[in-house]
């Protein structure tokens, strides 16, 4: 990647992930997204503001961890790879794998999709931590490049919270009032499943934010969860407030 121009930084505790990555898609910007929590470090790739890879300096988070974990390879093979992945500059693990016969060519472009995934949404877990934000593109070898459209990262990221606590503050109290919007020109490509669709419909400018979480289609924890990343991606607000999200501008 080029020398990057900063134009962001924040910390979580103040502007949760998905309202950082609802920022960078409505932009269009490539750039990477840092983020720092105690020895912890994890990067997110955009390219025209969709995610395009993601990494973590957690070895537990590698692409030859999770496959054994996942049970795809045996803890001989990843020692093996490993070591020939050490002498090989250069070169990425999921294509040694791929050339040492433990892994199948086409099975590593899906791999690696869920190795990014499985980082992405564990971000969203994140509630603390400085974050910062780079402008910039990439080389072709620098990133194994797939694509997650940040929209629909978001609606799953938020699915993956597992403390309701912090979606709920930003949600407000049980008799909070929501409205719909009308749909922002980034998001005319995003489709939503079934049971997106009912809770977004169930938001009428009447019923209550319990009201909504309650009436299904799913459990109140995920209904309350999906109503979070509606209100990251503009979909619905306040019906008595909104609010004015994160604000970012590149220099001149």
């Amino acid at each position: 990647m080029s020398d990057g121009e900063f134009i962001y930084r924040g910390d979580l505790g103040r502007s949760p992930v998905p309202e950082i990555l609802a920022t960078i898609h409505r932009y269009g910007v490539p750039g990477v997204l840092e983020f720092h929590r105690g020895d912890g470090r994890r990067k997110l790739y955009f390219l025209d503001g969709d995610v395009i890879f993601a990494s973590s300096s957690d070895r537990a988070d590698s692409l030859g961890d999770f496959l054994l974990k996942e049970g795809r390879i045996t803890q001989s093979q990843l020692e093996v790879s490993i070591a020939e992945l050490r002498r090989s500059q250069g070169k990425r693990h999921g294509k040694i794998l791929v050339q040492m016969g433990f892994l199948r060519p086409e099975d590593l472009g899906s791999a690696v999709r869920e190795q990014v995934q499985g980082i992405l949404w564990g971000l969203f877990n994140w509630t603390e931590g400085e974050v910062k934000f780079s402008v910039g593109r990439f080389k072709d070898d620098e990133v194994y490049k797939i694509k997650i459209p940040t929209p629909r990262a978001i609606l799953s990221g938020c699915k993956h919270i597992v403390d309701a606590k912090p979606v709920m503050a930003r949600l407000g109290s049980r008799s909070t009032i929501y409205r719909r919007l009308e749909m922002p020109n980034h998001l005319e490509n995003l489709q939503l499943d079934s049971s997106e669709r009912a809770v977004l419909q169930s938001v009428d400018g009447k019923k209550t934010l319990i009201e909504i979480c309650e009436a299904g289609p799913l459990s109140a924890g995920v209904n309350a969860r999906i109503l979070d990343a509606f209100m990251h991606l503009g979909l619905i607000e306040r019906a008595n407030a909104s609010s004015p999200g994160i604000r970012i501008k590149a220099k001149a």
